[in-house]
């Protein structure tokens, strides 16, 4: 019990001053509104593209100055728009649908070796891909889909401008830190480019391991079975150490917030309005905690996601463990891909 009770304290350990409150709040606002308004005016099925949409652009949000973050949320968009068209593109045949997921997998990963930005945004993208490629559930049409996506993230991406407009004329800039704009995308990324690069490694390994997950995806029939290339595109880092850190974080947060959605689920009558206001505050956890607690946004996304099908309707029966099994598998494909082939312990992060 003393081995497993080190692992929960070290998994639930907080670096309390990455904790960040104001943009976590205001984009938490922001997508209580914007959800707010399409559930009263509009096909509440159109919650969860534009949910999606809004929370990825705000996990993309990083850096201090106004250039890096508008710059890394514009790539993100990008990524998530096309992600949105290309699951939904493939969603209805089996074969072309576990081909494009690995393909994916490589080119997402090999994203990553350009900065942490980049990689922020390959790993949105190929869980977005494993969304709408797999979703069993009465969505709406792909184009659609897409455009809510593309719209819940440029809502965001507002939201950033009129942040950054306000600060301007209240003299309240942050201080530049652009340095990493010295080096083109390209140039930052070459230097990965030979078989026995980390990165390379890991994007061939993450191929491999989505192409499995989806084959299970295709095989298992509990709900959700696409929780499990999600999963799989949440928690594969490049290095041993990180992988496994990161699969901790994600088993324990799954756990916590599966009770913390089921226990709220099973217990209050149905309420669209407590239902959003969850979403929100779901949506502070995720992005607060997203460098001091990985664990903690972990149950803050599961939270997310079980009120947001709440609201929309979709049927809640075996959900919840379908999201700890899915977690566990995943877990157990990436835990075992991660020691194939050469692969140091801990590993130097890209640029920002």
């Amino acid at each position: 019990m003393k081995p497993l009770w080190r692992l929960i304290r070290h998994t639930l350990a907080t670096d309390l001053s990455a904790l960040e409150h104001i943009r976590p709040v205001r984009a938490a606002l922001v997508i209580l509104a914007a959800l707010t308004y399409t559930y009263v005016n509009h096909d509440v099925r159109a919650l969860l593209p534009l949910g999606l949409g809004l929370l990825f652009a705000a996990i993309a949000d990083r850096g201090g100055s106004f250039r890096r973050r508008l710059t890394s949320m514009a790539g993100a968009t990008i990524g998530i728009t096309i992600g949105t068209a290309l699951g939904c593109a493939v969603s209805s045949n089996q074969i072309l649908h576990i081909a494009t997921g690995g393909f994916v997998g490589l080119l997402c990963g090999l994203i990553g070796v350009a900065s942490v930005s980049a990689m922020t945004t390959g790993i949105l993208t190929l869980v977005i891909f494993a969304v709408f490629s797999g979703a069993p559930i009465d969505l709406l049409e792909w184009k659609t889909n897409t455009l809510l996506m593309l719209l819940g993230a440029c809502i965001m991406v507002t939201a950033v401008v009129v942040e950054f407009g306000i600060r301007l004329l209240i003299k309240r800039i942050p201080e530049i830190d652009d340095d990493s704009y010295g080096e083109s995308f390209w140039d930052r990324s070459k230097i990965h480019f030979h078989w026995t690069d980390p990165f390379i490694l890991h994007s061939i390994r993450l191929a491999i391991v989505i192409t499995i997950a989806t084959t299970l995806e295709e095989l298992l029939t509990f709900p959700h079975s696409y929780w499990i290339p999600m999963s799989v595109a949440w928690i594969s880092k490049p290095d041993l150490d990180g992988t496994v850190d990161k699969v901790a974080r994600r088993v324990i947060g799954t756990l916590f917030g599966a009770a913390i959605a089921g226990t709220l689920i099973a217990t209050t009558p149905f309420s669209s309005a407590f239902s959003l206001i969850m979403v929100c505050v779901a949506s502070y956890f995720v992005l607060a905690f997203l460098i001091p607690n990985y664990a903690v946004t972990t149950a803050g996304i599961t939270v997310f996601v079980f009120f947001l099908f709440r609201i929309v309707g979709f049927p809640m029966a075996g959900s919840i463990t379908a999201r700890v099994v899915s977690t566990l598998i995943a877990a157990a494909l990436v835990l075992t891909a991660i020691r194939i082939g050469p692969q140091p312990r801990q590993l130097t992060t890209p640029a920002p």
